[in-house]
């Protein structure tokens, strides 16, 4: 690895991130949340070559960053948070990169957040968009890129539709980085706790409190919005996981593999290693921007 990439990991630790998500209640967690969300604001975008507009799905704004030279081609883009945190501005300038450099007009959606529903209103949100956005584009044509939170909100489309909401069809593909589930078995939780030696932003007990924190009080959320490699994954498009080796998620990555395997999904398991969780989207040293050109890649040819 190199020097820049060995400082910025300290620089992480040293800003505290995994202390965030721990030694909290729910709610004083939770109440934090808020407060910080409320200090963000939605980035006024301007950018040759590209209209860029709000529309409201189910009360919530969803961003477009549409080229002004005509494509066929879309990406719905969920940006992660834990499902607690709202898109920073950066985040959505990231966004608009990835649709400069992709040629791809980008659906970027502030979904609804666990501090106020539990995650089945995000799940739902999710899809309405994604019916937006077939009114302009073919399912074929359209790529779904999610980030922890937001990468568990694209894979977890898939169950969402076979559950009752095959009204749609399944997008042309999934791009799934750090998709952020709940631990469901004690041989994930093993893994878990190894791999949290290493992880430098999410500590493996966040990913058993956050279970209570994804119901918010509600208990017919359905098994697979929280434990996601319980879903039905019938028909599920070419997908490709990104995970870095050194970060907690990655436990759950076999089981995912196994879901995909139950499935007959075609799908790749990309693993960065010795990287960080969700490493292609913070481009800033040499071995992450290998990730995020990879992204870029599967963007252009995705379909």
């Amino acid at each position: 690895m190199s020097i820049k990439y060995a400082i910025l990991k300290q620089l992480i630790r040293c800003m505290g991130v995994k202390k965030k998500f721990t030694g909290k209640s729910s709610k004083k967690f939770l109440d934090d949340m808020k407060r910080y969300n409320a200090k963000l604001t939605i980035p006024d975008l301007k950018e040759e070559g590209f209209d860029i507009s709000q529309i409201q799905v189910m009360g919530c704004t969803v961003l477009k960053l549409i080229h002004k030279k005509k494509t066929d081609r879309a990406n719905l883009f969920i940006i992660g948070g834990g499902m607690v945190a709202a898109p920073r501005p950066k985040s959505i300038k990231k966004a608009l990169r990835y649709a400069k450099e992709t040629g791809l007009d980008l659906y970027v959606p502030y979904y609804p957040l666990c501090t106020e529903y539990p995650v089945s209103r995000a799940y739902e949100m999710i899809h309405e968009t994604y019916k937006e956005i077939l009114k302009y584009y073919p399912a074929g044509n359209i790529s779904v890129l999610g980030s922890s939170s937001g990468g568990n909100l694209a894979l977890g489309m898939v169950p969402y539709i076979n559950d009752g909401h095959n009204e749609v069809p399944m997008p042309g593909r999934i791009l799934a980085l750090s998709p952020g589930t709940c631990v469901d078995t004690e041989d994930e939780w093993k893994r878990m706790l190894e791999l949290e030696k290493t992880d430098i932003m999410i500590p493996a007990e966040y990913m058993k409190t956050a279970v209570e924190i994804l119901r918010h009080g509600d208990n017919s959320v359905p098994d697979y919005m929280i434990w996601l490699q319980r879903g039905n994954f019938a028909n599920c498009p070419k997908t490709t996981f990104i995970y870095g080796s050194d970060e907690t998620l990655y436990a759950c990555a076999p089981s995912f593999e196994a879901a995909m395997k139950n499935y007959h999904v075609d799908y790749d398991m990309i693993v960065g290693q010795g990287m960080f969780h969700c490493y292609p989207v913070f481009p800033v040293v040499k071995e992450a921007k290998k990730g995020w050109d990879k992204i870029v890649e599967l963007g252009r040819s995705n379909l």
